[in-house]
């Protein structure tokens, strides 16, 4: 990390090379996902992944005349390495990073105490409910082949919700834990199953890496095909979706996963014209796709996690056949009994933070909104608290620290 910062650095200020480095910086980046193919995964550095994306923007951004290169290399060295950034992100711009560290302002009484109530929220949805969920799915998923039915179907479902709960739990950690310092961070979710549209799930699910293939890979690929039309169109969005599958290793599976998407998205981008005209006239089928695209979508998503989820595309075969092999009762699972209200304070908190955290102390919000800021987050600490200690509870690992 110390040798790929010093070295964009420098480059930014020569310009010359710096599509040179942006090459060796991925080449770098491509070697170590490599490493798991022949079992020495061990050796990858960690964060590689979000630090050459926010090297490699900052690089970009410099040659394309949009940012002036950083003066001081201690700064610049702060922003590769933030730590509470690292391993999940959020991928923070240098222009939104570098800004407030040259201000050097210590972080608020206030800000300090919405961070630790970020981290609370984050902690919650780790311990609560991903962790939980984790036991059901981790079960479905080892006994493909011994389970079909209402298991299979709620390991199926479990998933998403389990990677969600774990993935934001880790960047409200992430987030929360930079607010300690001083640093408001961008947000990389925003109640992505309440989308309607895969292009909207998109727009919400880890925003800021959707959004860094879209400014350097998506839309150069686009303009670069557009003579080509809706065919140019099509291949970018597999380009863009195949390389977020890739990034996160090696695996037929993540192909898998990102060309699924890349096909939800091709749909939903050439019919996108024709659903318009075909709501003006029937109004009627516009309510009630507001209320069936979330549905759908999250649907899609789920199919697309399972691919996502196992290590063999014979394990995802198994799955399905196991999925619509029958139908059986099952005994029931204790947990679930818990995570039902666990789920829905998640749903809430989830909205109030969305809706109020960018704002200084809370300014400008009613007393109400307070008291459910702070509701929300008693419960959160408390059902954390049960689970960790009155449940006998046994933590895992993140599910998302990607390398």
């Amino acid at each position: 990390m110390l040798a790929a910062t010093a070295l964009t650095f420098f480059a930014a200020k020569a310009r010359s090379f710096v599509w040179v480095v942006v090459a060796l910086l991925f080449a770098v980046l491509v070697f170590f996902k490599s490493l798991p193919l022949v079992h020495v995964s061990w050796l990858m550095p960690l964060g590689i992944s979000y630090y050459t994306f926010k090297l490699a923007g900052y690089l970009i951004d410099t040659r394309w005349g949009a940012l002036e290169p950083e003066r001081r290399l201690l700064p610049f060295l702060a922003y590769s390495s933030f730590f509470p950034q690292i391993v999940a992100g959020p991928i923070q711009r240098p222009d939104s990073f570098l800004p407030q560290v040259e201000l050097a302002e210590p972080a608020t009484v206030s800000r300090m105490v919405a961070g630790m109530m970020r981290i609370a929220l984050g902690l919650f949805k780790k311990f609560a409910i991903a962790d939980n969920l984790g036991l059901l799915v981790d079960f479905v998923y080892g006994h493909l082949h011994a389970r079909t039915g209402t298991p299979v179907l709620l390991g199926f479902y479990g998933f998403p919700l389990q990677m969600y709960a774990d993935f934001s739990g880790l960047t409200d950690i992430a987030i929360g834990a930079a607010a300690l310092f001083g640093i408001d961070s961008p947000e990389n979710f925003n109640a992505p199953f309440s989308a309607a549209s895969p292009s909207g799930y998109w727009r919400r699910w880890h925003m800021t890496l959707t959004l860094w293939l879209t400014d350097y890979v998506f839309t150069p690929l686009r303009m670069s095909l557009r003579r080509f039309g809706n065919a140019g169109l099509v291949v970018s969005l597999f380009a863009n979706m195949l390389l977020i599958g890739l990034w996160h290793g090696f695996r037929w599976t993540y192909v898998a996963f990102g060309a699924l998407h890349a096909c939800y998205l091709s749909v939903d981008a050439l019919t996108q014209k024709t659903r318009k005209r075909w709501y003006k006239r029937a109004e009627l089928a516009e309510r009630i796709a507001e209320w069936t695209g979330p549905l759908l979508t999250f649907n899609l998503v789920a199919v697309a996690f399972v691919f996502f989820r196992v290590g063999t595309m014979a394990e995802a075969a198994a799955l399905f056949h196991s999925f619509l092999a029958g139908w059986k009762s099952w005994t029931g699972y204790r947990p679930l009994l818990w995570l039902a209200p666990a789920c829905v304070v998640m749903a809430a908190a989830d909205s109030l933070v969305h809706r109020y955290w960018a704002k200084e102390i809370m300014a400008g919000i009613p007393r109400w909104g307070h008291w459910c800021v702070y509701g929300c987050t008693a419960m959160a600490v408390s059902l954390t608290v049960i689970f960790l200690f009155a449940g006998g509870h046994k933590s895992s690992p993140f599910l998302y620290a990607v390398y």
